[in-house]
């Protein structure tokens, strides 16, 4: 016979649930991404199946979205569509759901399984499941009281612990099977109300009693409650009690009567449950839903308290997931985790939300004390560290919301210690920011540039242009001519006309927006070289590549089609790289440098001698010039200093075969210098400012490299 569910008891091993026990997969269902089918689970089925066009042990995804109301549908498919991309690992959403010809509102967990091929669901819905239970035992006590021959039967068959408790004789009799579990030497005792308190834990004993009064007292025929008990062979396991009584006219208790049943394994599941609900599977963390429920709850206890709310996040983690995959990731987010419960263990709570976003809860509320609580774990994550074999630096961003100043509910602290945190995009050298109330005005018109970039990119990069700034040779003995030119991403928007270019940048690496526009640039500028070229002017163009842009899988060969296709050598082309393109991850920039360097490219070290490692770099990596910051040329001629460091600069460079450009040059007299040192490559306001497109290629006639 085909079964009208879908048996999840033989897919258990295959979807990760070879623990959890058979009863636990009632309420269950599986999304198959690919098929776009739901398959349910025996209780589901049958909810389902009410009014379902397909069989009950199947349903389409669309079908089962169709039983939401319009906003919980959305939802629905939002946390599928989450987890099929590898976005999270884990859902939780309360939706309307029409069952059974109603609305109901159930609690949809669901987890990733199979690889992302698969979700894994669960639906709690408020149902009585005792019900039924109740109304068969309330039919027989009605037997019961009516034939002592038919009680004997249920005591002896029936599957629970059924009791009968005579309070008149003080007497009780439990059926044969209690025999087997509870502490008893015979089915029928005395003493009965001392014996049954004797085998129930300590710590519910008020359990039992609270909820046992209301019976004795005359307020009602029933009693219901759910206490552990010891068993006979030394265990502790957990009952569930459901009994009815009754009472002489006086409303004095004469008899109850009722049964036991073991819940242990239906416990167990719920704790595992909450633990889903409260807690982040892959770190150990608590997770959101318990920083809400814990900060409310401490809030309201002491509403005068002061402390703290910490927003942190992992530097560009998601550079770390493209490059290495999401496994990798997935074991820097539970380093971190260790390294923040190590550092800052004297805490009220440490919680992970989505991705690599954490909060910490702290009593402190002084941002000295604050940052003083921070600094072993900030001091300690500055340290590389080596994980399945490469070399990382995981950097933090640490947004602070201090109650009550900044806000008096779970919600505003959080809103404001994230809004706190989102300022790295515009302050990268700090790594604690502290809430203030104009930050959220920054951050507003940041995401109406946002919004904007993402219209203009998306109709065809309106309003995007590059401009070109000469760099310059110096001949021995003769005039500078254009060696070449740095193209340079310029943006103006009507709509915003303070945007200035570091917001302009910002925005585009914190967005990604970096990337599309990135290539954009790099077309551009090879495209116009090319034409350099035609018109009878070799020239080299510099483009500025990103961070993002190392990561960016199929760049180089992008670069190697453009040049294809506008007929220009790639050796014409120079990709400027900075430190912090560099920091992430060494390995990557140093295959990206090498890849570049395979196709003709050539690679210069940009803004050299400004950051902590750039000697390092010229140690461990392929490039083929050096930029020399423009702070070593800032009254280089009163400054011996930085004269001495130039030599050095030149001098190791004649010997590694690289090129030396100085940038920042402004004067006749910074230029002779250099020159005098045997340093050819500058650029600078002395040779021009950036120059539009038109205007460059007029310039360059008259500036080209002497024949």
């Amino acid at each position: 016979m085909k079964k009208e569910y879908f048996d999840f008891d033989s897919w258990r091993e295959r979807i990760g649930l070879k623990e959890l026990p058979a009863h636990a997969l009632c309420d269950m269902f599986l999304v198959d991404h690919k098929k776009g089918q739901v398959m349910l689970s025996f209780n589901l089925a049958k909810l389902f199946g009410k009014d379902a066009a397909l069989a009950p042990s199947q349903i389409s995804v669309e079908l089962m979205a169709d039983r939401c109301t319009p906003e919980s549908r959305d939802i629905f498919l939002q946390d599928l569509a989450r987890l099929r991309e590898g976005r999270t690992a884990k859902t939780d959403s309360h939706l309307n759901m029409r069952l059974e010809g109603k609305y109901a509102n159930l609690l949809v967990i669901m987890l990733s399984v199979a690889g992302n091929e698969m979700a894994l669901g669960m639906c709690h819905v408020n149902f009585d499941l005792m019900h039924e239970h109740d109304m068969e035992l309330e039919q027989a006590i009605t037997k019961l009281e009516e034939a002592q021959c038919i009680n004997q039967l249920i005591l002896e068959g029936s599957t629970d612990y059924i009791y009968q408790l005579d309070l008149i004789r003080n007497e009780c009799t439990f059926s044969p099977k209690a025999m087997d579990v509870l502490p008893l030497e015979s089915p029928t005792f005395g003493n009965a109300m001392d014996r049954l308190l004797g085998f129930i834990v300590p710590e519910d004993r008020r359990v039992f009693l609270e909820s046992f009064t209301p019976f004795l007292t005359g307020k009602s025929r029933y009693h219901t409650a759910e206490y552990r008990v010891n068993t006979k062979q030394g265990k502790v396991i957990w009952i569930s009690c459901h009994g009815k009584g009754i009472h002489d006219s006086a409303g004095r208790p004469l008899m109850i009567a009722g049964s036991l049943m073991d819940v242990t394994s239906q416990k167990e599941a719920e704790e595992r449950i909450r633990s889903m609900l409260y807690y982040d599977m892959m770190t150990g963390l608590k997770n959101r839903h318990c920083f809400d429920k814990e900060l409310t709850e401490y809030l309201q206890e002491d509403p005068g308290a002061e402390g703290s709310v910490l927003c942190i996040d992992i530097h560009n983690f998601k550079v770390f997931n493209e490059i290495f995959g999401h496994n990798f990731g997935n074991k820097i987010l539970k380093e971190f985790a260790r390294i923040l419960s190590l550092y800052i263990s004297d805490n009220l709570g440490i919680y992970r939300m989505d991705g690599d976003e954490f909060l910490i809860h702290l009593r402190e509320s002084q941002p000295e004390a604050i940052l003083d609580k921070l600094a072993p774990f900030q001091m300690y994550l500055n340290q590389p560290r080596v994980l399945e074999g490469h070399t990382i630096y995981i950097r933090a961003n640490v947004g602070v919301a201090i109650y009550p100043t900044h806000g008096a509910t779970s919600e505003e602290l959080l809103k404001n210690a994230e809004t706190a945190m989102l300022m790295h995009a515009k302050s990268d050298c700090q790594q604690t920011v502290f809430f203030r109330s104009e930050t959220s005005d920054i951050l507003s018109k940041r995401y109406l540039l946002e919004n904007e970039l993402r219209n203009d990119i998306a109709a065809g990069m309106r309003n995007f242009r590059l401009v070109y700034q000469p760099v310059v040779e110096i001949e021995e003995g003769g005039k500078p001519f254009w060696h070449g030119a740095e193209a340079l991403l310029r943006y103006r928007n009507e709509a915003l006309p303070d945007v200035t270019q570091k917001d302009l940048i910002e925005t585009l690496e914190y967005s990604d927006m970096i990337i599309p526009v990135g290539r954009w640039v790099l077309d551009t500028a090879i495209r116009e070289c090319a034409r350099w070229h035609k018109m009878g002017h070799p020239a080299y163009i510099n483009v500025n590549i990103a961070a993002q842009q190392v990561s960016d899988d199929g760049l180089v060969l992008h670069i190697q089609d453009c040049c294809k296709k506008c007929g220009l050598d790639p050796k014409w082309l120079v990709c400027e790289l900075t430190e912090t393109s560099l920091i992430n991850n060494l390995e990557i920039a140093n295959q990206f440098c090498v890849d570049l360097m395979n196709i003709g490219a050539g690679v210069a070290l940009d803004d050299f001698g400004t950051g902590y490692s750039s000697f390092n770099y010229l140690r461990r990596l392929p490039i083929s010039q050096i930029k020399v910051d423009r702070d070593y040329v800032q009254h280089l001629n009163t400054d011996p200093y930085n004269q001495i460091i130039l030599r050095c600069l030149f001098d190791l460079g004649q010997t590694l075969g690289l090129q030396l450009c100085v940038e920042g040059v402004e004067t006749e007299n910074t230029m002779d210098l250099l020159r005098q040192m045997g340093i050819r490559l500058m650029q600078g306001f002395l040779f021009d400012r950036p120059l539009e497109v038109d205007v460059f290629r007029k310039e360059l006639l008259n500036h080209h490299a002497p024949a």
